[in-house]
């Protein structure tokens, strides 16, 4: 994609998130940055990582009330049928080529595709293995 700064939607992805919540850079003013200037989408497996974490966090409810409040401003892509086709599709090409990644990161990128969304990540390393996927790093 030539004019990223032209996006009119993002992913964000779950450690950028985690990075805004802890006020962590460079995913917090990356996240503000974006979101001041385009529609950002949250995918559901990404809601699961988040809650999942404030789920185990010492200070739970409050953790809680923060995930779901980042969750009630933005939507949330919803993991479907396409998403799980283009998953197995991309998951069996890694595999194959001996390039696995984590299932998770596999179904975040498939929803991304999908959609034709790009992924706002820090983590490079993974999603770089996964072609048609547009990412975005800080």
């Amino acid at each position: 994609m030539e004019n990223m700064e032209a996006l009119k939607t993002l992913c964000a992805d779950t450690d950028i998130l985690i990075d805004y919540f802890r006020g962590r850079e460079p995913g917090k003013s990356t996240f503000i940055k974006w979101r001041e200037k385009t529609k950002i989408f949250i995918t559901s497996i990404t809601a699961f990582e988040l809650m999942l974490g404030a789920n185990l966090s010492s200070k739970c409810e409050e953790r809680i009330i923060e995930v779901e409040s980042l969750l009630n401003q933005h939507e949330v892509l919803a993991f479907a049928l396409d998403d799980a086709l283009k998953a197995s599709e991309k998951g069996a090409e890694l595999r194959v080529k001996g390039t696995v990644i984590d299932i998770r990161d596999l179904l975040n990128a498939s929803i991304c595709i999908s959609r034709k969304i790009p992924i706002l990540t820090k983590n490079r390393a993974h999603y770089e293995r996964i072609p048609d996927l547009i990412m975005l790093t800080p």
